[in-house]
């Protein structure tokens, strides 16, 4: 099961929030975060799809109604692309995301082509020195980067052929020319990311750029992320009283009808 159920919050709450974590991580990364937002909260665990398309149709099959997706890096654009599936979701937050990771002439942002694929053939040749190397990426730019390099090295995934896999999904990714998804829509960056350019215009939804954080930007500022989330959620809970005030409106119009009839 791609989909794991992990956890629900003391607060009373409905809303179901789904976890997508960056490539060669566990969901569990999120685990300080999520375990501070009211509702049920689900892990998307890696699974062994070939490309990154057959990944998303897996998470469209199970995905629970109504969910608040929220995806780092290589996980924003999973559940981005599953933003797009009918029924859409209630919300959509990208951390580090790109509309598309890798340069190419229509996206002059992203990494290089020939960087990402020395990148795959480091990772092929020396697996656990290539995951070690990327875990020091994850928080270049800021100025005491230590602390997020041990938190990270204890969430990485093992090397397998499945994350081989998955790593050449960054590839394979394009949302450069995609319509914003149904849903309100969220995309936060980081201004010293050293993995992902950032953010430039396209029609996906709201953007800010957080100055001086990195990549893992959600463990360098926990608190702001988690205020970002929670105005999604007071949104959301905000709209769910007026949806259904409409609806017991409209069901006495149709009572009013039938009545004088």
């Amino acid at each position: 099961m791609v989909l794991e159920f992990a956890f629900a919050s003391t607060c009373e709450s409905d809303q179901v929030w789904v976890w997508f974590p960056g490539w060669g991580f566990k969901a569990e990364v999120f685990a300080e975060l999520a375990h501070n937002l009211p509702g049920q909260h689900y892990w998307y665990r890696w699974s062994d799809a070939k490309t990154f398309d057959q990944a998303v149709s897996e998470v469209c099959e199970y995905l629970p109604k109504n969910p608040i997706l929220v995806g780092w890096s290589l996980g924003g654009a999973i559940a981005e692309a599953v933003a797009h599936c009918q029924p859409a979701p209630a919300a959509l937050i990208t951390l580090a995301t790109p509309a598309k990771f890798c340069r190419a002439k229509q996206w002059p942002y992203g990494m290089s082509q020939a960087r990402f694929d020395g990148f795959v053939s480091a990772f092929q040749e020396h697996a656990k020195k290539t995951q070690y190397r990327f875990l020091a990426l994850n928080a270049q730019g800021i100025d005491q980067p230590k602390a997020i390099i041990r938190f990270l090295a204890h969430q990485q995934l093992e090397p397998s052929d499945a994350l081989s896999h998955q790593l050449l999904w960054l590839d394979q990714y394009d949302f450069t020319a995609m319509n914003k998804a149904q849903c309100l829509c969220l995309h936060l960056f980081a201004e010293k990311d050293a993995l992902v350019a950032a953010p430039h215009s396209h029609d996906q939804g709201h953007y800010e750029l957080f100055p001086n954080a990195c990549h893992a930007l959600f463990i360098q500022h926990p608190d702001i992320i988690k205020e970002h989330l929670l105005n999604i959620y007071e949104q959301l809970t905000f709209i769910k009283p007026k949806a259904a005030n409409n609806t017991a409106s409209n069901n006495k119009t149709v009572k009013k009808k039938t009545a004088s009839r």
